[in-house]
């Protein structure tokens, strides 16, 4: 009778042996399997670039949503030390999201 030891190197030696069907071995066509390829460094400025605008819209959406709170206190006559402030910061991130989406349609 063989022992656990035994029968555990058998199990292991059939498993490693025998190829299963998600290990996506393709022996006749080797070159169609897709491993991961070196980016570009345009590749990688596009990266950047989207990364950039959904960061700065998510932040544009921050801002917007918090200017009609303030200017409710205006209303009230009371202004918010930083209203003025995020007006500017609004400005500078809606023209600098459009001029991203700009580009990014422009180029192909």
């Amino acid at each position: 009778m063989p022992s656990t030891g035994q029968v555990l190197l058998l199990i292991a030696v059939v498993l490693t042996a025998v190829p299963l069907p998600s290990q996506n071995v393709n022996l006749k066509h080797p070159e169609e399997i897709h491993s991961q390829k070196p980016t570009s460094p345009d590749d990688m400025r596009a990266r950047v670039a989207n990364l950039q605008l959904q960061k700065d819209a998510t932040e544009l959406s921050d801002v917007c949503a918090s200017v009609p709170h303030d200017m409710d206190g205006v209303k009230q006559g009371r202004m918010a030390q930083d209203l003025v402030d995020k007006l500017k910061r609004l400005e500078k991130l809606s023209k600098r999201v459009r001029e991203q989406l700009a580009r990014s349609t422009s180029t192909p």
